[in-house]
């Protein structure tokens, strides 16, 4: 099954680097954010699904095992809830679990990190392998992306794995717009630089 849920995480292995992708345009939509949903949150209700926008209840120990699932890695718990706290009111968080009955375990899950003005990056879009090619990636996506317009924010950019740059076109993501590269500062690559 074509995953599209390996969107990484700094530190970037050197021997593969991972397109700049950013928002080109938003749609007009129902949404109130300029972006239009494929699936209305009614939608993956009536499908079994709760869509969750904050931090709040989120079991972090079964995003880690999603992460693992998807080949992530397994992230220390302490930092990974002080960075979805971070993500504060310049980003976004959207996660989908099971319902009823709510669960805290998520199938798949996206989150942003920003200014909440001009610029945000979304990270660790991920949807558990059980749960794949129901549309869930595109989901909490689309939910992060709205979130983002919706205050204001007119730069959403991310990396991806090669494979997956496929699955951010059609969501308004264009590889490299206007010329433009991203670049990534990390610790390995400065010691290389020396």
């Amino acid at each position: 099954m074509h995953s599209h849920s390996f969107l990484r995480t700094l530190p970037f292995p050197t021997h593969s680097p991972k397109p700049f992708l950013a928002l080109a345009a938003a749609s007009s939509s129902s949404s109130g954010s300029g972006f239009e949903l494929s699936v209305s949150d009614a939608e993956l209700a009536s499908r079994g699904f709760a869509v969750r926008r904050d931090a709040e209840g989120l079991d972090v120990g079964a995003l880690n095992d999603v992460f693992a699932r998807v080949g992530f890695p397994r992230r220390d718990p302490a930092r990974l809830r002080r960075a979805l706290a971070a993500g504060g009111a310049g980003g976004a968080v959207v996660w989908v679990a099971p319902s009823p009955p709510a669960s805290a375990a998520p199938v798949a899950f996206a989150r942003a990190t920003g200014d909440g003005v001009f610029n945000a990056v979304v990270w660790d879009v991920v949807v558990d392998p059980s749960h794949q090619g129901l549309g869930l990636g595109r989901a909490v996506v689309e939910r992060v992306v709205a979130e983002l317009r919706r205050k204001g924010v007119g730069n959403i950019a991310l990396y991806a794995e090669p494979r997956v740059v496929g699955f951010y076109r059609p969501l308004g993501f264009a590889a490299d717009p206007d010329g433009i590269r991203g670049m990534v500062y990390s610790r390995k690559n400065q010691k290389r630089n020396r």
